[in-house]
């Protein structure tokens, strides 16, 4: 028995090309899906970043703190100043600025003049919140995003 051979060239004209509705639904429904679980955890990584960022400044400016701390003393100049606005004496927190090279704000709060060493400050930069302290010789550091104000008045 022998066999026809198969024209190439002739299609079934039954036979659709391209995706049928409910095929693009459901890769529109997968897609979705998938966006809504990667973008807050892609958004929860890049606050974490931002956040140990801000905390590394921080750090660097009580170093700075200290290194200014200790100029003071060597000069006999004062440090701290209760009366001002950001706790520092007059010119010392542009000094700290700079030597550390940051953006943020810098709030002293308690300074130990026989260490040379802030006891407690807070640093705000870029919609974060650091508060540092000093508990039973233990470090302590804080970072919070300030996500909005609240006005008491």
């Amino acid at each position: 028995m022998r066999m026809k051979p198969k024209n190439p060239k002739k299609q079934n004209k039954t036979t659709t090309q391209g995706f049928t509705l409910v095929e693009l639904l459901i890769i529109l429904m997968v897609t979705l899906v998938l966006i809504a679980v990667l973008v807050p955890i892609t958004l929860h990584y890049t606050n974490k970043a931002s956040a140990r960022s801000i905390l590394a400044e921080a750090k660097n400016v009580k170093l700075s703190m200290y290194s200014v701390g200790l100029d003071c003393r060597a000069t006999n100049t004062p440090f701290q100043d209760g009366n001002g606005s950001y706790g520092f004496a007059p010119g010392i927190l542009n000094e700290v600025q700079t030597t550390a090279d940051c953006q943020g704000e810098i709030y002293l709060l308690k300074w130990d003049a026989d260490t040379c060493q802030p006891e407690q400050f807070i640093y705000i930069e870029k919609g974060y919140l650091v508060t540092y302290q000093k508990v039973n010789n233990e470090n302590q550091w804080d970072v919070s995003k300030l996500n909005h104000l609240i006005n008491g008045s």
